[in-house]
């Protein structure tokens, strides 16, 4: 089977492109540079420009008022395609950026020559040059550190032609492939009881043989690396297309020529991020408190299914990461989160529908042991009651300014002594004081006092030969009903006692979802179980390592206790 791996990365200054203030005074009437951030596409449209279109029906005719068009020269180029008066974009930041360079897409066709400036936070020229495109998107390579301002200036053109400029990218787009990249392996973790939230990964080793990624070349692509820039990396198999998710710099090294790359998925990116604005909950909608969580952590690009967005929860939460954070919402609602052969983040309540069968003709290996029988499950929770007396919730020496002052336990209806509250929350307040000199200032307010509760599940009847075993779990978005249900769930779960260890040839497979694998002797039955991590040498022939928890298809009643186990057509129910 023939196999390819290939890594799309984004080597662009991830905010410059949002801290941008684009301006321009050669702009057509019609066209509008606001729109210069939104990559929108546009048709061609006929135009009076010198030997442009053929009146053969290729091109549309020129709107009234067009809604797509974001600079388009209010000039046409002479005979010799120079300007007669200056055609030019002006780009500032409120911070400053570096990059390796630009990428202007340019609509229908492309200019001749133009000349970028590159200013300081002073106005200052750093740098200059011009450039002579030969493609409508033209990667402008010119390293620049600390700039805060950009002058573009379109030079020369077709004669009696226009410039149509549709976008800018601060940087430029990088394909690794078979030719470069020497080594991949990506790991799925998915937890399927939603206990926690498992970082995705992605490592590969690539040829750097011009030495841009050692760290000891001060002129090196590594100089433009940041955290946040996109991979995309992607498998041909047999000619198809597999997607294998959305990926963002972690760590690069560099020995003799050979760099390894490691990147995270968007739930690693859920840890770099605080969410600071828990707060009491009581009867909220989950997908209120997801979109807030991901608010907190940059990330726009996902999905939740609307179960899970319509279902309330009760308790709180604390200062802590985002990726905590959703860990307690998944575990209140009993969903999971997937970012495997996605671009994006998925947020869904788990089911048992079988997705994928591994046939016994794409597999190498498979171990099959058992794991500790568990008879019981306790799921801890707080209630939380405010009580009536106001207490001294903190204290300390502050000066003339703007503070943020973090809170041991949940608070509310606070005052101070000193300053102005400017913001409260539960787990902290934001005090300013506008006079000196430092002063002892004390917070005082209602403390929330949480009763600690457990809700459980059992098997009455143990399976003979085992002792009874109980495993705890705690949430902090739980009322007893929730935590019933959640007792009772990984309860099912744990039922299935089957661990199986498979390697085989990958195809579509996803970690979190269900499928019946192949037993390799035909005379017995197969195993259906839920993938729970995925392992995937990416240039070694896609050849997948999976972990799964199931059973054996030819289970009865006593093996399993649990509701409805969906198989694929044909296969039944077990009830």
């Amino acid at each position: 089977m023939r196999t390819e791996l290939f890594v799309q990365y984004d080597l662009c200054d991830t905010t410059a492109l949002q801290d941008a203030q684009e301006s321009t005074e050669s702009n057509a009437a019609f066209a509008n540079i606001r729109l210069i951030k939104e990559d929108i596409a546009a048709p061609k449209y006929g135009t009076l420009e010198h030997n442009f279109f053929l009146l053969d029906g290729n091109c549309e005719e020129f709107p009234d008022n067009p809604d797509n068009l974001v600079y388009f020269s209010s000039r046409q180029s002479g005979a010799d395609g120079t300007f007669a008066e200056k055609q030019s974009v002006n780009v500032g930041f409120l911070t400053k950026h570096s990059s390796i360079g630009l990428t202007f897409h340019f609509l229908d066709e492309y200019p001749l020559e133009i000349h970028v400036k590159w200013h300081d936070i002073f106005g200052q020229i750093i740098a200059e040059k011009t450039f002579y495109p030969d493609s409508v998107d033209y990667f402008a390579r010119h390293h620049v550190e600390e700039y805060a301002r950009l002058e573009i200036i379109f030079v020369k053109t077709l004669p009696y032609h226009n410039v149509k400029l549709q976008h800018i990218k601060y940087g430029t787009t990088i394909l690794w492939g078979n030719d470069t990249i020497k080594t991949g392996k990506l790991i799925n973790d998915t937890d399927p009881i939603a206990d926690k939230i498992a970082t995705d990964k992605l490592t590969f080793d690539l040829v750097d043989a011009d030495d841009e990624f050692n760290l000891g070349n001060i002129t090196g692509l590594h100089k433009f690396f940041q955290r946040k820039q996109r991979m995309l990396p992607y498998e041909i198999v047999e000619g198809r297309k597999i997607t294998l998710g959305t990926f963002f710099l972690k760590d690069i090294s560099t020995s003799k020529n050979i760099s390894k790359l490691s990147a995270i998925d968007y739930k690693g990116m859920l840890a770099n991020a605080d969410f600071k604005d828990g707060k009491m909950y009581n009867g909220a909608l989950a997908g209120t408190v997801i979109d807030e969580i991901m608010a907190a952590a940059g990330i726009e690009d996902y999905t939740v299914d609307d179960e899970t967005a319509n279902t309330p929860i009760c308790g709180t939460l604390k200062i802590q990461t985002c990726q905590k954070a959703l860990r307690e919402v998944l575990f209140a609602t009993g969903s999971i989160i997937s970012t495997a052969h996605r671009t994006n983040i998925e947020i869904r309540k788990q089911d048992k529908e079988v997705k994928h069968t591994v046939e016994r003709s794409r597999k190498f290996e498979t171990s099959v042991k058992t794991s500790d029988y568990v008879s019981d499950i306790n799921v801890k929770y707080k209630t939380w009651t405010l009580e009536d007396k106001v207490s001294e919730i903190t204290k300390g020496n502050y000066g003339v300014g703007t503070h943020t002052i973090q809170l041991s336990s949940p608070a509310a209806n606070l005052a101070t002594n000193f300053g102005t509250i400017v913001k409260q929350m539960p787990y902290y307040v934001i005090l300013k004081i506008d006079t000196a000199p430092t002063s002892e200032v004390k917070i005082s307010g209602n403390k929330y006092i949480g009763t600690e509760l457990a809700a459980s599940s059992s098997i009455e009847d143990i399976k003979s030969g085992e002792v009874r075993n109980a495993k705890t779990f705690t949430g902090t978005l739980l009322d007893f009903a929730a935590a019933k249900k959640a007792a009772d769930n990984i309860l099912e779960y744990y039922q299935l006692q089957l661990i199986l260890q498979v390697k085989y040839l990958a195809k579509n497979e996803i970690a979190g979802y269900w499928a019946e694998l192949e037993n390799t002797v035909k005379a017995h039955g197969n195993y259906t179980a839920a993938i729970e991590s995925l392992t995937t040498d990416l240039t070694g022939g896609f050849i997948s390592t999976a972990k799964a928890r199931g059973y054996y298809k030819f289970v009865t009643e006593w093996c399993y206790a649990g509701n409805e186990l969906y198989a694929s057509d044909g296969l039944g129910e077990i009830i």
